[in-house]
């Protein structure tokens, strides 16, 4: 008989950044990807460099947390309506004001293609605040992709793009620092051995 434990924030978020790596390497061509590359460089969960690290940047930012979840961290089912809605009208602004600061933070991020991934429950939630905030970035080049992560319990998550990216100019600046003290000093997590 197996035992079913609860995994904390950190055990969960890392099952769900390698869910996110099998994405990104079944979608580019021969990936190399970083798991949690340095803060200093990209503020990213995971990092992707298609065409054998020769590519595009393709970075992931995972948010998991219970303010980004409508279904956790309530205390028993709220008895009435009314209590069902002020549980709501006090949650949502909370909600909002995180997910305004992930998408500030996503959206600077130096690379090609940038990616937020979110629970799949709250996908419906985010997707409406995301398209008033705008996946658009202000000079119009690229769009902010979306991936949902639905956890399965004892089974591997999953990753799916549930918002495909579309290219963003990337200041050349940034891309030189992660190229010459990331991409030319450090093996990625995962490659494709030829």
């Amino acid at each position: 008989m197996t035992v079913i434990r609860e995994l904390t924030l950190r055990q969960r978020e890392g099952r769900a950044i390698n869910a996110v790596a099998e994405l990104l390497r079944r979608k580019l061509s021969v990936p190399n990807i970083y798991l949690e590359p340095p803060p200093s460089l990209i503020l990213a969960d995971v990092l992707a460099v298609d065409r054998g690290g020769a590519g595009d940047l393709h970075a992931v930012e995972i948010k998991l947390a219970r303010d980004l979840n409508p279904s956790e961290g309530q205390q028993g089912k709220p008895s009435n309506p009314k209590e069902l809605q002020a549980n709501l009208d006090s949650w949502y602004p909370k909600f909002s004001e995180k997910l305004h600061g992930i998408y500030q933070q996503v959206m600077s991020m130096p690379a090609h293609y940038r990616y937020f991934a979110i629970p799949a429950e709250s996908f419906d939630l985010a997707f409406g605040e995301l398209t008033h905030f705008g996946l658009f970035p202000v000079d119009g080049i690229g769009r902010l992709g979306v991936i949902t992560i639905e956890d399965r319990g004892e089974e591997s998550p999953t990753a799916e793009m549930a918002v495909v990216p579309e290219r963003f100019r990337v200041d050349p600046a940034k891309l030189k620092a992660i190229e010459t003290k990331l991409l030319a000093k450090s093996r990625p997590d995962i490659e494709v051995r030829i």
